[in-house]
């Protein structure tokens, strides 16, 4: 275990020790059903994609020419390593400038020499905006993939709240449960642990967004005035 604010983290070694346990091995070391290497490629899986798109952790990578990997070429840059999905993207940034308009058909841009309005992701891998030559730095906000964990007791999903990383809310545990039914072909089982699954995404969902906010109102500001 490890700590966090003085809240006390399961470190990923433990959370598979939970895995196989839940699944009736006997023996963490050497099991029958699954390895540790396939359990840990399956929980990397859900923590760094089906939950890390729930836990809206907002990263900012900024086109400054500094290498390679942060230019933009004739309106092409590279996206970050732990992208996943968008927030904003700015020629510039907040609140000087107005966020780019994320376009999804070519026939939709602008022409390349008109004033940068635009983005689009044409694959999982590159940036394009339009007009391609930005009049300042181009900076984008957006959600991140949680670092990979490793078999190790210096390895922990310290994006995720602790409640969720072993025990009656343990996500990691219920997704397994899950695999080994599909992989036993019981369907009923399956269906009755994918139902969990997607119950306790639900509430990693609520815990990280509206479950973080403070107990201040909400206000609307008036622009009109």
């Amino acid at each position: 275990m490890s700590k966090r604010g003085g809240e006390m983290l399961a470190t990923t070694d433990v959370i598979i020790d939970h895995c196989l346990r839940a699944i009736a091995e006997e023996d963490t070391t050497s099991p029958v059903e699954m390895t540790r290497v396939q359990i840990l490629e399956l929980i990397n899986s859900l923590y760094q994609y089906e939950i890390g798109e729930r836990l809206r952790s907002i990263a900012a990578y900024s086109y400054d020419s500094s290498d390679a990997a942060h230019t933009i070429t004739a309106g092409v840059g590279t996206l970050p390593t732990d992208f996943l999905k968008p927030a904003q993207v700015y020629d510039g940034d907040a609140p000087t400038d107005a966020p780019l308009t994320q376009i999804f058909d070519i026939e939709d841009k602008v022409a390349n020499t008109a004033i940068t309005s635009q983005y689009m992701l044409p694959d999982n891998a590159n940036l394009w905006i339009f007009g391609q030559t930005p009049t300042n730095t181009v900076k984008m906000y957006y959600h991140k993939k949680p670092v990979a964990l490793t078999d190790s007791a210096s390895s922990s999903p310290t994006e995720l709240k602790n409640k969720f990383h072993i025990g009656p809310q343990g996500v990691f545990e219920a997704m397994i449960k899950t695999e080994l039914a599909k992989n036993q072909n019981s369907t009923y089982d399956m269906m009755d642990m994918a139902s969990l699954l997607a119950d306790l995404l639900d509430e990693i969902e609520y815990a990280h967004t509206a479950g973080k906010r403070d107990d201040s109102m909400q206000t609307i500001i008036d622009v009109w005035r």
